[in-house]
């Protein structure tokens, strides 16, 4: 995959920061690295956020050509902190420059687990705190989606060379101590398929949890994310995700059930439609 340019600027200005020492100061702002946790919180039911998980699928109807309905899908990665400066007084408050990255495949059941296809992440995140209740986000993603050898071989796909580069900003609001609404937009400034993709596209969603046992580290979960891109005509995808949650030092387990409705969460598949319903387990490392 092709390094976007800012990702070298912006690895400098961290190196740097990294690199300068300060006398401490009581009063004033303080400095981190490599902490733990983000201000933005993981949007949990989007179903191309990074993260760990392991899924079985079961498709009706099925869009992608020569597939089955019995998949499951493998996700690597998330989102790692580099640097932080954060008040004193409110730890709220405060900006953290973070590495993301990932990894996403589908492998199809019918034909002995062969790779459909999978997609690669990378990118640079500025996250915010805006308050106890609010976090905000900027950065860019850099996209680039892969046909599985064995789908290729088998069907004759020709790879569209799916990739996308593009500049992200997010909000997150929690409304109460467990509800939380969130909404990102993304422009792509490089398309690899110019006369296929389009670079805008949009994001809304909620997540709503119930009362925490024992001592906080189990409990429900429940969430809904819309998407909507330029590049298929603004259809509507809609996932709904929800189960239990459980919280282990700096690792929060779900395990769930997922309805989907919209466009794979493969690139080079962007343009038909799926519909699935999967168990799976999600791992997020704060």
């Amino acid at each position: 995959m092709r390094a976007a340019p800012g990702l070298v600027a912006l690895a400098l200005v961290a190196s740097a920061a990294v690199a300068q020492e300060s006398a401490p100061d009581a009063s004033g702002p303080a400095v981190a690295f490599f902490p733990g946790g983000d201000y933005y919180p993981p949007n949990t039911p989007d179903p191309h956020r990074r993260g760990f998980a392991y899924q079985r699928l079961t498709l009706d109807p099925v869009g992608i050509a020569d597939s089955g309905q019995k998949r499951f899908g493998l996700k690597m990665g998330g989102r790692m902190g580099v640097l932080r400066l954060h008040s004193r007084e409110r730890d709220a408050r405060g900006v953290q420059l973070g590495v993301e990255m990932g990894f996403y495949g589908q492998f199809d059941s019918l034909y002995s687990q062969d790779n459909i296809g999978w997609d690669g992440f990378y990118g640079l995140v500025l996250s915010a705190g805006l308050g106890p209740r609010v976090a905000g986000k900027l950065g860019f993603i850099h996209v680039s989606s892969h046909l599985g050898d064995e789908y290729a071989e088998r069907t004759g796909r020709r790879r569209i060379g799916y990739t996308r580069e593009e500049l992200v900003a997010g909000l997150s609001v929690r409304l109460a101590e467990l509800l939380r609404l969130y909404g990102e937009v993304g422009w792509a400034y490089t398309l690899r398929s110019d006369e296929l993709q389009r670079p805008r596209r949009g994001q809304v969603g909620a997540v709503v949890g119930a009362p925490r046992l024992a001592g906080g580290r189990l409990g429900f979960y429940a969430g809904a994310d819309l998407s909507t891109w330029e590049e298929r005509d603004w259809r509507v995808d809609l996932a709904l995700q929800g189960g239990l949650l459980y919280v282990s030092g700096n690792r929060e387990w779900r395990f769930g059930v997922e309805r989907y409705e919209g466009r794979p969460p493969l690139g080079e598949f962007f343009a038909v439609d799926e519909t699935y319903t999967a168990f799976g387990i999600w791992l997020d490392i704060r």
